[in-house]
């Protein structure tokens, strides 16, 4: 090389040498197949040894939500009225009825009385309607299960002999199926209705006369295991 002249640049070892291309590592063998869920999303991709059924589509089995059936309580006055405006004069305490209640599921009337648990059409006695509705919620004991229960109380503590007017009537009845089915109880103003009149003197005076009273709202069928009413 002459002096005073620039040796030429050349290009390094390592800039002539191209650029390596990494190649992604080797993953588990894939299968693009869509999953199609009830809810219409896709999922993907799938592995290789899914089993699909035929139509290349799987579906995620859902468990369907149970049921609910209103709960209804019907509240009725025997006394029509009578109790409001003469149970301050006769008792020396202010009564606003003489409750008898029934319990409304699965489209039908139910309650207890003398002859024992009996059922209707929603409003089908002789008392005619209610005088309030008490709204106790929503079930899932199914009609099939409920008819059982029924079955198993009618033939147990709710037989019509051990009627009660004071201890074992229809409002005992009542509050608790309320509870069995929704596990609520009925309003104690109704329950506690027999200890208000019982701690009255004129109460404790006729109560041997009214414990043989014997109260069965006319209209109902008998409830029977095999179909429900009779």
């Amino acid at each position: 090389m002459r002096p005073g002249r620039v040796a030429p640049s050349c290009p390094s070892v390592t800039s002539r040498l191209l650029p390596l291309r990494r190649r992604p590592a080797p993953g588990p063998p894939f299968l693009p197949v869509s999953l199609r869920l009830q809810e219409g999303r896709a999922v993907q991709p799938c592995l290789q040894g899914l089993r699909l059924p035929p139509g290349g589509r799987a579906r995620v089995p859902m468990e369907e939500p149970l049921a609910l059936h209103p709960v209804k309580l019907y509240v009725y006055d025997l006394s029509k009225g009578m109790a409001r405006r003469l149970s301050h004069l006769m008792l020396g305490k202010q009564l606003d009825g003489i409750w008898h209640t029934s319990i409304i599921v699965h489209k039908d009337e139910f309650f207890y009385g003398s002859g024992g648990i009996s059922s209707c059409a929603p409003g089908g006695t002789l008392l005619g309607p209610p005088d309030t509705v008490v709204d106790l919620g929503n079930t899932e004991v199914t009609e099939e299960i409920f008819l059982e229960y029924l079955s198993s109380l009618g033939e147990s503590a709710f037989r019509g002999e051990s009627y009660n007017l004071f201890e074992h009537n229809c409002n005992t009845f009542s509050n608790e199926v309320a509870q069995f089915l929704t596990g609520k109880k009925i309003p104690s103003y109704i329950t506690d209705l027999p200890s208000e009149v019982l701690s009255t003197p004129f109460g404790q005076a006729l109560r041997p006369l009214l414990d043989s009273i014997q109260i069965q709202p006319p209209g109902g069928n008998t409830f029977s295991r095999h179909n429900g009413q009779s």
